[in-house]
């Protein structure tokens, strides 16, 4: 506020002019945006707390668990692995998740399944508790009743699970190259499905979307590669094309 003076010396003061009504308005403007900013984002992650659920938490805990086990398959279990787009099997050296059966690393068979209906993505374990049966000669599924399991024990990895896919993924061998130079790579060929006979794909992709009961915007998809790495048997295109039954996407 300014004030001027008269001719006998009073001071007489006068309103506020439009450029300080301007700057004070602009200066108040900023700092009620950035409050109202930190309050929003202290009320979101309030929420968050209250409802007990985290999307970018929970598709990260399962891509975590998913990767340690896949690191930690058998290698003589190969002709046991199998799957299909929503769920999959294998022979893994672990901790199980189940602390009463012990915290020390045992062969398990583990499976990770979708459920559609609860919209969860389960995972179970049992202890392998035989030796492991070779490979079928005539080419057909191993019968669970040849190998013995123990208990299974049976979690649920995600809750509010709105989409889960699983693609396998084959990397053929380029054909008629020179071993002098470095072989050009082969496009991949990606299955949504995988049975016994094959052996070990070269990776896994997974897709996991994550939703939020209380709110649908707020969700949460992932996808994750995860090459094996343990070696592979790799064949040229024509031979993988025949072992994979010419199913290719």
């Amino acid at each position: 506020m300014s004030a001027v003076a008269d001719r006998r010396g009073r001071r007489l003061r006068r309103g506020f002019t439009l450029t300080e009504l301007l700057v004070a308005t602009m200066l108040l403007s900023i700092v009620m945006t950035s409050v109202y900013v930190l309050f929003n984002s202290s009320l979101r992650a309030w929420r968050t707390v209250e409802s007990g659920f985290d999307a970018h938490l929970e598709a990260r805990a399962f891509m975590s668990i998913f990767s340690y086990e896949y690191g930690n398959l058998v290698p003589r279990a190969g002709h046991l692995f199998e799957g299909k787009d929503d769920s999959i099997t294998m022979f893994v050296v672990a901790q199980p998740e189940n602390l009463e059966e012990g915290q020390s690393r045992r062969l398990m068979r583990v499976e990770y399944s979708y459920n559609r209906g609860k919209n969860e993505v389960l995972r179970e374990e049992a202890f392998v508790e035989s030796a492991l049966p070779d490979i079928a000669q005539d080419g057909k599924p191993v019968k669970q009743d040849r190998m013995k399991l123990g208990r299974k024990y049976r979690t649920v990895l995600v809750n509010n699970a709105t989409a889960f896919n699983i693609r396998y993924i084959w990397v053929p061998l380029r054909e008629n190259w020179d071993p002098k130079t470095p072989p050009e790579p082969e496009p991949p060929v990606y299955m949504e499905r995988h049975l016994q006979r094959w052996g070990f794909p070269q990776a896994v992709e997974i897709t996991l979307e994550v939703t939020n009961p209380k709110d649908s915007e707020d969700r949460y998809a992932v996808t994750s590669t995860f090459p094996l790495r343990i070696p592979t048997n790799r064949n040229a295109r024509r031979a993988l094309e025949e072992l994979l039954g010419g199913a290719e996407e």
